[in-house]
């Protein structure tokens, strides 16, 4: 079995998205406002190589499907989607991926909305991204040989009325590493 060290980090509030709201220090995100456009929260910290993992708990209160991933890039306009450019990849909650496109993409992995909790692992190594829900592993999500280069921040884009809460500090969980 791999092991990994433990991945620490937060939202920035210097790149979110000024229509999101952070709180209990920075590891809450929610979104409330009347237009249906995507807004970009990123990481305060980011990773040059290694493993990393984290969870994103889902809020009860959430309308919209999220897009979670990462982004090679914290200088873009917030109030757009991360995943619509080269620079980032996400799995998208309608259970799709995204990367350079906001609009398509393959089919991925099962919904995730109101409820359930996420877990991302980014291989920098293998330079893989993968996801599980609630404990059953999706598979790899990306492959690419970008995803060994760092820096790569965390990210999520929000959508109308969405959020969740950020988990790290925690080992991978092992379903990552029983494929």
């Amino acid at each position: 079995m791999q092991t990994n060290s433990i991945t620490r980090f937060r939202w920035d509030p210097n790149f979110t998205s000024d229509t999101v709201e952070l709180t209990a220090e920075n590891r809450t995100s929610f979104l409330t406002e009347d237009t249906y456009l995507f807004r970009t929260v990123i990481s305060d910290t980011k990773f040059e190589s290694g493993l990393h993992y984290w969870e994103l708990i889902a809020d009860s209160r959430t309308e919209n499907e999220l897009k979670i991933g990462v982004t090679k890039n914290r200088d873009f306009d917030l109030k757009t989607s991360f995943s619509d450019y080269s620079f980032g990849w996400a799995f998208y909650g309608i259970g799709q991926l995204r990367h350079c496109d906001g609009a398509n993409g393959p089919q991925y992995g099962k919904q995730f909305k109101r409820s359930g909790c996420l877990g991302v692992l980014l291989d920098m190594d293998k330079g893989t991204l993968s996801f599980a829900l609630d404990g059953e592993y999706m598979g790899v999500a990306f492959e690419d040989e970008e995803l060994k280069k760092g820096p790569i921040y965390p990210a999520l884009a929000l959508l109308h009325i969405a959020g969740s809460t950020l988990v790290t500090g925690k080992p991978a969980n092992p379903v990552f590493f029983t494929s």
